[in-house]
């Protein structure tokens, strides 16, 4: 199936079906990451993230300690590759996705709805030229391209086209650790062909809100 062409805007190659921050991403297999948040939760280097032979992937950094609202996402070599930030002012649950000069180029915005059983949100994607992080937040001109939809439970979600449903990613939660030790862990599937350093940001974004979600 074809993706949005804002899904492909760093590749263009037909097998990379979802491609944000470059083909590097774009792996040919399917792929599973595990994503353990750190029992200290405001330390800077707060979740960790390994694929399946336990060998480190990616990097979650929060180096201003700002409570959860701000994270920056690094390869294995500490080169950034975009920032997570929480809009603070906002009458739903919304996160904005960073990159490019200075992590100051938005990407990407998710924003959850309230009015369903399941939890769920939309992903909205910009095209260049990318509007600055200090610009307006407004997205009312946008279509959602994905939507992410957790099950009634909440330990399983999905990323996934909201038209053609084609899956892209799937996120499953480790419900043993968080009872037993107050800590998120999830499963990360990605599908092949599809961006893994921006699903995981959609991944870690969508942890950081329903945690929000839970205290409140």
């Amino acid at each position: 199936m074809t993706t949005h062409p804002s899904l492909r805007q760093a590749s263009s190659d037909p097998n990379h079906r979802i491609c944000i921050f470059g083909p590097q991403y774009c792996l040919p297999v399917r792929h599973q990451l595990k994503m353990k948040e750190k029992f200290f939760r405001l330390r800077e280097d707060c979740f960790q993230i390994k694929d399946a032979a336990g060998t480190p992937f990616f990097e979650v950094k929060n180096p201003w300690k700002t409570f959860r609202e701000k994270h920056v996402l690094r390869d294995v070599y500490g080169n950034e590759i975009c920032k997570m930030k929480k809009k603070l002012w906002a009458w739903r649950y919304t996160w904005h996705m960073y990159a490019g000069e200075n992590m100051e180029e938005r990407r990407a915005t998710i924003a959850f709805r309230f009015l369903s059983l399941h939890k769920k949100c939309y992903v909205y994607v910009y095209e260049q030229p990318y509007p600055h992080e200090d610009s307006d937040t407004n997205y009312d001109h946008l279509k959602p391209v994905l939507m992410m939809k957790a099950s009634v439970m909440g330990f399983d979600i999905k990323i996934f086209d909201g038209e053609t449903k084609e899956l892209y990613g799937h996120m499953s939660k480790d419900v043993g650790q968080e009872l037993l030790l107050g800590v998120d862990g999830y499963v990360l599937t990605v599908e092949p062909g599809c961006d893994i350093a921006f699903m995981t940001a959609l991944a870690l974004m969508w942890d950081y809100a329903v945690s929000d979600m839970d205290k409140n």
